[in-house]
């Protein structure tokens, strides 16, 4: 009799239980959720969300970290024009263990561009403007968490600027850590072309074969074009060039979607936001030619990576001159190294670039 009572009360249970579990979530209680895993509850420990004047423009930083003792980590994202710190919720929480880490979201993208005049900010977004507003924000840093130098991580087009920056300014710096990174004078742009379209030939790939003949030459010899990269950079995150084992960075670019970091407002407008900045950034791209750094420099590349081309980064390397030099391969990614090999990013900040801050 008993075992009859339990099937029957099982039995009206499991639907109900089940209807429950079932249900749409919106976004902000899914945001609230990875807010809530997310907190920091260490007693020295840092979470903070601040807009910081810049050179006229109000920009956001996010401060995280167990202890805020611990060396600053500043991550420089990349694009030109596309914000991280709506996505480092999937990725950086392990970093926080060992590092205070600062992300910083560039003039006019990302968090910045719900509120921001794009009119009158439009002719201020280049290169050498964000050099400057990174000049203001690293001193801000530093006298805030008390720091006499931090750690530099640039990512993608965030290599490309900040080298002169730690090259005028070493004394805030234990090391420049390239992430991804943009070779100047390494033909890197014909490079992967090349790459793509032996690919694409391979692949006997038709569509890709004429698209990308479509673009010749390339690069253009009158200059950095904007829609050429991104048409090719279509085929060469196909090929694996981007994310190793995805055709595209859908995922990535969505992770913003549900960020604890931003409002449902300014989520929604991250991707205009990189359209919009990211063709004004690139008119003002500069070569950096110099090679000389009085700081550590370690370069992380992901053996795959056709966006920045690995053996362009080879190149570069090879020509720099460093007191301290490391370069680190990730034998299974492209160039989203942070999100394929989680694990050996977290070692290879921890073993090779925390103790650069001991020097």
């Amino acid at each position: 009799m008993r075992q009859i009572i339990l099937s029957i009360l099982i039995s009206c249970c499991l639907p109900a239980m089940a209807q429950q579990q079932v249900y749409p979530m919106q976004r902000d209680s899914i945001a609230a959720r990875i807010a809530d895993l997310q907190a920091i509850h260490t007693p020295n420990g840092i979470d903070l969300m601040e807009e910081v004047s810049i050179n006229g423009t109000k920009q956001w930083i996010s401060i995280r970290g167990l202890n805020k003792d611990n060396p600053i980590l500043l991550v420089v994202h990349g694009g030109p024009g596309s914000a991280m710190m709506g996505m480092s919720w999937a990725y950086q929480k392990p970093w926080e263990d060992f590092f205070t880490v600062v992300n910083w979201e560039q003039r006019g993208v990302g968090k910045n561009y719900r509120a921001a005049d794009t009119a009158a900010l439009a002719s201020s977004m280049t290169e050498a403007q964000h050099l400057q507003d990174a000049a203001v924000l690293i001193p801000y840093l530093l006298k805030k968490l008390n720091q006499p130098k931090l750690v530099l991580l640039g990512y993608s087009w965030g290599t490309k600027f900040t080298t002169k920056l730690v090259q005028d300014y070493p004394n805030w710096f234990y090391a420049w850590v390239g992430m991804g990174v943009v070779s100047p004078n390494t033909n890197a742009e014909a490079y992967l072309y090349n790459q793509v379209m032996e690919m694409a030939k391979a692949a006997n790939n038709t569509s890709a074969i004429q698209e990308l003949e479509a673009l010749a030459p390339y690069p253009d010899p009158s200059g950095f074009k904007m829609r050429k990269a991104l048409a090719v950079r279509k085929w060469v995150r196909f090929y694996n060039g981007g994310w190793y084992g995805k055709k595209n960075l859908d995922l990535f670019f969505s992770l913003h979607e549900w960020s604890p970091y931003y409002t449902s407002a300014e989520a929604a407008l991250v991707n205009d936001a990189t359209s919009w900045a990211g063709p004004l950034i690139t008119r003002s791209f500069q070569q950096n030619t110099n090679t000389q750094f009085s700081i550590p420099v370690v370069f992380l590349m992901g053996k795959h990576d056709l966006q920045t081309p690995y053996a362009a980064a080879q190149q570069y390397y090879a020509r720099i001159n460093a007191p301290v030099k490391k370069f680190i391969s990730f034998e299974n990614s492209a160039h989203m190294l942070f999100m394929e090999e989680p694990g050996k990013m977290l070692l290879t900040l921890v073993n090779e670039v925390l103790p650069l801050t001991k020097r």
